[in-house]
């Protein structure tokens, strides 16, 4: 009778402490429904070519809203005109470190304390910034508008860079939020309820997009013209098997199942310095480290590599 009460004593005193960890790391409606905070955003009329002094865009090697801004840089070649600073994931803080000081910062929630963005959730990234004199200067830290103010910029690259369209925004609205905030709804989720909505939207989503590909003549979601919705839809597909379908139980379906997905993404993986935005060990090593409500014992599943995942794909494309 002891070990009987004992243990509902520690499984009610855990879903305390779970809970807990989960109101820092994912917030949550009065549904158990998984709620993104709202990001930093400037006035969308704001013209990025007109910024004085060097811009910097920082970014974390596992957090696909990084990459989404990182496949703008890589695509179009920025180089000259954005500077990329890559922070380190602090685990044991749940926080993002600096490699070395800027204006005296080594910590991301230092940077935004300069800048005097002290409202915030967390101290998130990506973040677009720029100095004005000894000043920090916070453009965005939301990844649509900052995808958006690096597409803007005019390329002084020597090679003919692609060139990345709008499109639909009811689209865009779909992928995001059915999809990329789709997978950690489901990860996140509070409750039985909570999680069967979030899978059922994350895979009714992944249907339409594979529809709209067989319905499609050309490369990219939209036909032969790159949009925003294949950068917004990258980072999260290319994570699948290696983080979302196992850590995330999004289980639903296998994505192999979703032939025309499966080839769009070969094809996008292929696209020039493409590469350089995968850090799938960084991935394994940050996700099922720093994402402790999720996995207790922090181990790290034996997984293959993004390549060898890549290997198996359709070789006719």
């Amino acid at each position: 009778m002891q070990n009987k009460y004992l243990i509902m004593a520690s499984k009610k005193f855990w879903f305390w402490f779970w809970t807990q960890l989960m109101n820092g790391f994912a917030p949550s409606d009065l549904h158990g429904n998984y709620k993104r905070p709202k990001g930093i955003t400037i006035d969308s009329e704001y013209d990025i070519n007109t910024q004085n002094g060097q811009i910097y865009l920082l970014v974390g090697h596992s957090c696909p809203w990084c990459q989404r801004t990182l496949l703008i840089q890589e695509i179009k070649d920025l180089s000259k005109k954005v500077k990329v600073i890559f922070l380190k994931a602090d685990v044991e803080h749940g926080e993002w470190i600096l490699n070395k000081k800027i204006k005296g910062c080594i910590r991301l929630s230092d940077l935004y304390k300069k800048a005097n963005k002290k409202t915030i959730f967390r101290a998130t990234l990506p973040l677009l910034i720029s100095f004005v004199k000894d000043e920090v200067n916070i453009l965005s830290n939301e990844s649509s508008q900052i995808t958006r103010l690096l597409n803007s910029i005019k390329s002084e690259s020597k090679y003919q860079a692609l060139s990345i369209k709008d499109c639909n925004q009811k689209f865009l609205d779909l992928i995001n939020n059915s999809i990329n905030d789709g997978v950690y709804k489901c990860g996140f989720a509070r409750n039985q309820s909570a999680y069967y909505k979030a899978s059922k939207n994350l895979f009714a989503a992944i249907n339409e997009i594979e529809n709209l590909l067989q319905k499609n003549k050309g490369d990219w979601i939209f036909g032969e013209e790159l949009t925003y919705a294949d950068i917004y839809l990258f980072p999260t597909l290319i994570r699948w098997e290696l983080i979302y379908s196992k850590l995330f139980k999004c289980t639903q379906q296998e994505l192999s199942s979703f032939e025309k997905i499966i080839e769009w993404r070969l094809k996008f993986f292929k696209l020039s310095n493409v590469k350089r935005t995968c850090f799938d060990n960084e991935w394994k090593k940050d996700y099922y480290k720093a994402l402790f409500p999720l996995n207790p014992n922090q181990l790290i599943p034996v997984l293959p590599s993004l390549e060898e995942i890549m290997r198996l794909e359709p070789k006719n494309i």
